[in-house]
């Protein structure tokens, strides 16, 4: 145990109840998990892999729309595919895909809380979730079809197995090499830069030599046979892999831009760790704080120097954050614990205001300014109901104003809260502005209108030019059209992407939808010869 008591500190009360934040954990995960088509952007791009598995069996090898997809390792596809696969007669297919999200997050939450208990005692298991919870980074990702989930749970199972070593050297070290074999499985040499140097750190040479042959071993069970079966994709994969995980110039020039993004994605948790590092300075050198600090560093470098800079490849440096967090939260002087949670109530009920205000506009053109927007980028767009939203938003918004204002003063209260905070404006977002992100973000109308097309046209192959990935994918799963290449000049049709099409003449069909960032134009011409 390493957190320390404070005579500064408020007196500790129990922790929330385990049922409340099971209830909590799962009205979080399950909110708008389900229940809408897969979504430009991540949400569809890799939705293209899952349906490789499930209607074509490649399953060893991750294809989109046809062709090898290698940019992460199979493990959050095949698990994704199977849960399609058990549970798609009662779900549509990319909603029982998109549970591998739901699932994975819970490993991933539920392995670090217990990993923090183990760390640092009984009094951080609750606050370690809590944290994860209300972090703003977390939660669009945990919703949406991401493989970088699988990267977290398997770098959570290796926390966790270094915290179960602690005590029971040999069983922790084979967990621990599990969890850096499934990060392999996950998304190759970059997660396991995050997760194999934790191995070093086992308590004994035997307990290395078995987290190295569990994560081998595990690693194997993909590597082995792609190498026997496809040698020329386990090339391909790990060019891609080692290319990713190579740091770049271009990371250090947008110093501004990366801090920025640090400072809202890990927010709540990077304040408290900050605190409970400084708290603890004198006690760092302990094989708990090594371990956690070790993997904080590790997935520090990774993830800022290097891949692109995007929100969802900084997710696996929530965990070791929220490991350091955990051990500040009841810890906290009374004045800061008090300010913890005031700044956390006024700042979701400041964003839940935003939220009825958006709805507003989209419901009834209030405020005009941002009505006209609305009307700009999405014209077309109408709100079926506004009576049970509106109904359900300030039923959940009474909930959670009660729930808040009855939580009894405690080191807790501030953590319990910003997650209570965090599960209501998702759920919020969820119940007022899902339809509106649907109508948006789809491809499902621009891909049935092409599909009606087509059957006024001769039958034959059409070429794509400018399509992004995720409406290949969508065109594979609602048309099972699959573009060839533009230099393929035996399809007598082009499908077109954009506005910008010259000497083209007249096109055999036009979809366009939406203005501004978010206007979408595809074309279909005959192919000239």
């Amino acid at each position: 145990m390493t957190t320390r008591p404070d005579p500064f500190a408020p007196t500790l009360a129990p922790p929330p109840p385990a049922i409340l934040i099971g209830i909590l954990l799962a009205v979080y995960l399950l909110a708008g998990l389900t229940g809408h088509a897969p979504w430009r952007g991540d949400d569809g791009r890799f939705f293209g892999p899952i349906l490789g598995m499930v209607r074509d069996g490649h399953w060893l090898v991750p294809h989109l729309a046809g062709e090898p997809f290698l940019d992460f390792g199979p493990l959050y596809y095949w698990i994704a595919a199977s849960l399609a696969t058990a549970l798609g007669a009662i779900l549509p297919l990319h909603d029982a895909a998109r549970l591998a999200s739901g699932l994975l997050t819970a490993i991933a939450l539920l392995l670090t809380a217990d990993a923090a208990r183990r760390l640092h005692g009984e009094r951080t298991h609750a606050p370690a979730m809590l944290m994860l919870i209300a972090s703003l980074g977390l939660v669009v990702h945990a919703h949406e079809t991401q493989p970088i989930l699988a990267v977290m749970a398997a770098q959570a199972i290796t926390f966790w197995g270094m915290a179960v070593a602690m005590k029971h050297a040999n069983k922790g070290a084979l967990i621990a090499g599990l969890g850096v074999g499934l990060a392999c499985l996950a998304n190759g040499l970059n997660a396991l830069l995050m997760t194999a140097p934790l191995l070093l750190l086992l308590p004994s040479m035997a307990a290395r030599v078995i987290g190295a042959v569990a994560a081998t071993g595990i690693a194997g069970l993909w590597l082995v046979p792609l190498a026997a079966s496809a040698p020329e994709a386990l090339t391909e994969w790990w060019a891609i892999s080692l290319a990713s995980s190579m740091p770049h110039a271009g990371k250090f020039s947008d110093t501004a831009e990366l801090f920025g993004l640090l400072g809202w994605f890990i927010w709540p948790m990077w304040p408290i760790a900050g605190w409970a590092l400084w708290r603890e300075r004198r006690h760092l050198g302990s094989r708990a704080w090594r371990i956690i600090c070790t993997g904080a560093v590790l997935a520090l470098l990774v993830t800022s120097l290097t891949g692109t800079l995007r929100p969802a490849s900084f997710l696996p440096l929530l965990l070791p954050i929220a490991l350091i967090a955990a051990a500040g939260v009841t810890t906290l002087r009374r004045g800061a614990a008090n300010a913890f949670d005031w700044f956390g109530g006024m700042t979701f009920a400041a964003f839940a205001l935003l939220l009825w205000i958006a709805w507003s506009a989209l419901a009834f053109h209030w405020p005009p300014g941002l009505g006209r927007h609305f009307a700009k980028v999405t014209p077309a767009f109408t709100l079926d109901s506004l009576l049970w939203p509106a109904v359900l938003g300030f039923g959940l918004c009474a909930v959670w104003t009660w729930l808040v204002a009855t939580t009894k003063r405690s080191p807790y209260r501030g953590a319990q809260n910003s997650a209570l905070g965090m599960t209501m404006l998702w759920c919020l977002a969820v119940i007022l502005l899902q339809p509106w992100f649907d109508y948006s973000k789809s491809h499902d109308p621009a891909v049935m209108s092409l599909r009606e097309a087509l059957k006024d046209q001769p039958a034959g192959c059409l070429s794509g030019l400018g399509l992004s990935q995720s409406q290949l994918v969508s065109l594979d799963y609602r048309a099972g059209i699959r573009p060839h290449p533009i230099a393929d000049k035996t399809c007598p049709l082009l499908l077109i992407t954009g506005t910008e099409v010259r000497d083209m003449g007249e096109p055999l069909w036009r979809y366009e939808r939406g203005g501004g960032s978010r206007k979408e134009v595809l074309s279909l011409y005959p192919r000239g010869e």
